[in-house]
């Protein structure tokens, strides 16, 4: 058995890890169904609500609009404006889900012509207020500066674009809220602690990494055995998360219909610079799921290699992943401040709404570079100096 195989049974293929992914397989699954499920009511429900989106799907249509703005008003008078609240309570009323998904599918129309208020803190977006704010700055001489051409270059990839379609996306609207929302990273990182932890831990604390790394020619082959098994077991363990809510929640549709769709027809990426279709972003979420999962797993990798307890190396882990939680949790006027350390937090990251979901640029050596280009740079800065410390580490505890 090579050296890599047997550091991966240890890690990974022992009976307690086992029984721990056989567990979050079917969490995983749960997750998937609930969250389709609570959605759609039952599979007549959704096939009526498939024939009835068909006929809508395409341009935008002002009369179809007008229906659907007087259902919306009535059943958010009785419901609340809460569009996810609204699906649950007529979640077996097609013609009413269908009016509220064309009515929130009219104001995203709005907003690409129109852009957002003024006063708004978010990111410009909008065909009218880009062009009125370059209008503004070219006016006071600021056309070479870098907003303005930040500005330029939202305003060309938005005219690219195109008007938003309508299009019946509920399948992927459910997929992408399981990969992209901070439910993600609790299910999925905080799993991969309890997984990486033991890889350094076990043996320093029983005291045997001292005589396992005794040779130099050994300690470089085992700790990169290690490391290897770290990548693989991070990778099980992502795509165990991916492909079970991936198949659990295809199941009460029974369709993959909308896989063609740009991705604007979806609302969380309505705002979204990237011409992409509904399987593109799903490709792109599913690997950047397993990439940002596997730097995180060599961030662990690396405690473990400095602490002498695998619940002190979990207990790190995680207050790494929370504190990185609690920051992007904050206001506006906090994150604004703190910049890069949310963007390139755990927490901003690694969700591929924030990555993918609108066009956020860094003026870099003269160059606006997109959010995702950018971070794979910084996560692989991360991951490198993450793997140099775990070697350095047990160069300094080798026998002499």
């Amino acid at each position: 058995m090579s050296l890599f195989q047997f550091e991966l049974r240890k890690l990974l293929l022992n009976k307690k890890n086992l029984v721990l992914l056989l567990c979050l397989f079917t969490l995983y699954s749960l997750v998937g169904l609930t969250s389709t499920m609570f959605l759609i009511g039952g599979n007549d429900s959704y096939r009526a609500y498939e024939e009835l989106a068909a006929a809508c799907e395409g341009p935008f249509d002002s009369e179809k609009a007008a229906e659907a703005e007087e259902i919306y008003q009535e059943i958010s008078t009785r419901y609340g404006t809460d569009s996810r609240m609204i699906a649950r309570s007529v979640k077996d009323q097609p013609e009413i889900i269908l009016a509220v998904n064309y009515h929130a599918y009219t104001e995203r129309v709005e907003e690409y012509w129109n852009g957002t208020p003024p006063e708004s803190v978010e990111e410009p977006y909008g065909i009218a207020l880009l062009q009125a704010k370059i209008a503004e700055m070219e006016s006071q001489g600021k056309q070479d500066t870098a907003d303005c051409r930040e500005l330029s270059a939202s305003l060309q990839r938005l005219e690219e674009l195109g008007e938003p379609e309508f299009a019946n996306t509920l399948l992927w609207e459910n997929l992408f809220n399981n990969w992209g929302e901070h439910m993600m990273q609790f299910l999925l990182f905080v799993p991969l602690a309890f997984v990486i932890a033991p890889v350094f831990a076990v043996e320093r604390s029983s005291g045997m990494d001292n005589l396992i790394l005794s040779s130099r020619n050994g300690r470089h082959r085992i700790v990169t055995a290690k490391l290897l098994s770290v990548l693989v077991a991070s990778t099980v363990v992502g795509v165990l998360y991916l492909a079970a809510t991936f198949m659990f929640g295809f199941l009460p549709h029974g369709s993959f219909h909308g896989w063609n769709a740009a991705i604007q027809s979806i609302p969380t990426y309505a705002r979204s610079m990237f011409q992409w279709k509904a399987w593109h972003l799903a490709a792109a979420g599913a690997v950047w799921l397993i990439f940002t999962g596997a730097v995180y797993s060599l961030i662990i990798c690396f405690i473990s290699s400095r602490m002498k307890s695998q619940m002190g190396t979990v207990g790190v882990s995680l207050a790494i992943l929370f504190v990185n939680v609690g920051l992007a949790a904050m206001g506006d006027t906090v994150t604004q401040r703190l910049g890069v350390l949310v963007d390139f937090g755990l927490t901003n990251v690694t969700l591929i709404k924030e990555v993918f979901g609108g066009y956020k640029v860094f003026y870099v050596f003269g160059m606006n570079v997109s959010y995702p280009v950018m971070a794979i740079p910084v996560l692989a800065s991360i991951a490198a100096v993450a793997v140099f410390g775990t070697y350095r580490g047990q160069k300094s505890r080798t026998v002499a």
